[in-house]
């Protein structure tokens, strides 16, 4: 299963939760990219790690800037990796993160992300990533 397949997979997953604004390779940050990125109903944002490998998922640990703003909840509200089914063990994933697998029928929520800060969105923010999301390839 590759990322684009995996990253489609999460999308319908948003949309059902009724996910109001949905995004793929998305920079939060100018140097933190969102495999696919998602706003709720409640103004809160979730950014999903699409992970094909075990090596790949490892790998992630050696942001350690990335992890230690996640786990100190700044950021995305939640975080989730994605990955094939059984790839990671919800064992493996840290306290500030849920876990998705994806299959050939769809996603499902194998651990659920704890929320790591109370904070909304701002109509300030938002304009930014829609300005962001208009100057991209993918419109």
């Amino acid at each position: 299963m590759n990322t684009h397949t995996i990253q489609k997979k999460i999308m319908n997953l948003c949309i059902h939760f009724n996910h109001v604004l949905i995004t793929k390779n998305f920079y939060y940050f100018d140097d933190w990219e969102c495999d696919v990125l998602s706003l709720n109903y409640h103004d809160h944002t979730t950014e999903f790690e699409i992970k094909k490998s075990r090596s790949d998922f490892h790998a992630d640990f050696k942001k350690k800037e990335k992890h230690f703003s996640t786990s100190n909840g700044y950021g995305c509200n939640y975080f989730y990796y994605a990955c094939p089914m059984g790839l990671i063990n919800k064992n493996e994933v840290p306290e500030y993160a849920g876990l998705i697998y994806a299959t050939s029928k769809g996603c499902y929520i194998v651990k659920k992300a704890p929320i790591l800060h109370q904070e909304k969105i701002t109509f300030k923010q938002l304009k930014k990533i829609a300005k962001k999301i208009m100057l991209s390839k993918y419109v």
